[in-house]
């Protein structure tokens, strides 16, 4: 059986594996990751079942009769930027059953612990995402029969490659292929969950704006009586008769009913605030443009009856699901704070954000992302006003 021993080269070596992932990690969080991207609302969690090939070293004494077993995985991660995340996870490899020349048999038994850079591709496929992978695995093996092995810190350095499919905004459909070294390779299919952002702000989609009812009943039609002043019927002179009078019937009186006031109408207006010119690159900070077209929009909106402002951020599809949504909640955030510093009320502003769930163009294109990098602002108010 394959001896895992060190000597000093090899920790040297691993050692330095270890230290270059770390380093790799911490660069790419600094450089990539929005300070309003918290990582305490960017962790997931996730399993995975699969296929694992092990090929333990046996020399001219042992021989593999089965080097393939069920693999189980867990493991948690956390996004530090719209394509990096870090993840750390412990494996169990199963079994490899070996036979002496002797007719002795036996198993070693594979499990590991590691910790590894995941990279997104900012670029989907028909919805689904590749991802690769680069980390540092400990392994451990327990003999079970006649076997007798010895592994002692077994560190190695792994990659891997793979793809995801967003099936909810909280689950992940994840299969992947991971190659420790020679002795074992991991071929797997997982589910990944991260928990939904259930701020009070948010907004259902089922809470949409409700249209006023319009008054259709027709007023009663005005009735205008006009008098007939009687006539004198006169007899002949030669028989004379008793002259009789008619008079006119009396004026009807018509009793109107009360109409009751119509409720009032109100009037909704629209502004959209693009990402390519209002916010920087991947951030919600407010360029200065940004800063200009709110400080009308809050001039417009000072001194009239608004009865609601409402505020929906929206991103592309480059990077994850979870820091789209963080990011177009964010800026809409960034957006309701901004006017209420400008003397808006706050209490009438609500916040919500979509991420890449409502294109209004092609995201393949560049100009149809900057055009899907938006912030739009609803407002209702009792008097028709004009934003600029």
């Amino acid at each position: 059986m394959k001896k895992f021993t060190y000597n000093k080269q090899f920790l040297y070596s691993d050692l330095l594996a270890v230290a270059s992932i770390a380093a790799l990690a911490g660069i790419i969080s600094s450089v990539t990751a929005n300070p309003l991207e918290k990582l305490s609302d960017q962790w997931y969690i996730g399993g995975s079942l699969g296929i694992s090939d092990m090929d333990p070293d046996g020399g001219n004494t042992w021989k593999t009769t089965d080097n393939k077993d069920m693999s189980k995985k867990i493991y948690v991660g956390t996004d530090v930027s719209r394509q990096v995340g870090l993840e750390a996870f412990w494996a169990d490899f199963g079994e490899a059953r070996l036979k002496s020349n002797i007719g002795e048999s036996g198993k070693v038994h594979y499990q590991a612990i590691g910790a590894n850079v995941v990279y997104n591709s900012p670029v989907k496929f028909a919805g689904i995402r590749p991802l690769g992978k680069l980390g540092v695995a400990k392994f451990s093996n327990k003999d079970k029969g006649a076997v007798n092995s010895k592994q002692n810190n077994k560190l190695t350095v792994f990659g891997g490659i793979g793809a995801e499919y967003d099936l909810t905004e909280n689950f992940t459909l994840r299969s992947e292929y991971e190659y420790f070294d020679k002795d074992i390779s991991n071929l797997s299919v997982g589910v990944n969950w991260s928990p939904r952002y259930r701020d009070h702000s948010f907004i259902s989609e089922q809470n949409r704006i409700q249209k006023q009812p319009v008054n259709t009943k027709k007023p009663p039609e005005n009735i205008i009586n006009v008098y007939v002043p009687p006539q004198p019927v006169v007899q002949p002179v030669v028989k004379p008769q008793p002259i009789v009078i008619q008079r006119a019937a009396p004026k009807p009186v018509v009793i109107q009913k009360p109409v009751a006031p119509p409720a009032p109408q109100y009037k909704i207006v629209h502004k959209t605030l693009s990402g390519g010119s209002h916010f920087d690159s991947g951030s919600a900070q407010l360029t200065l443009d940004g800063r200009n077209a709110l400080d009308r929009l809050a001039q417009d909106l000072n001194n009239q009856m608004i009865k609601s402002i409402r505020v929906v951020g929206h991103t592309d599809s480059i990077g994850s699901n979870q820091a789209n949504l963080s990011l177009s909640y964010a800026r809409a955030n960034a957006v309701a704070a901004y006017l209420a510093s400008r003397g808006v009320n706050r209490q009438l502003i609500t916040t919500q954000g979509l991420g890449e769930t409502r294109p209004i163009a092609d995201n393949r294109t560049e100009r149809g992302r900057a055009l899907n990098r938006r912030v739009e602002i609803t407002v209702k108010s009792v008097a028709k006003i004009r934003i600029r």
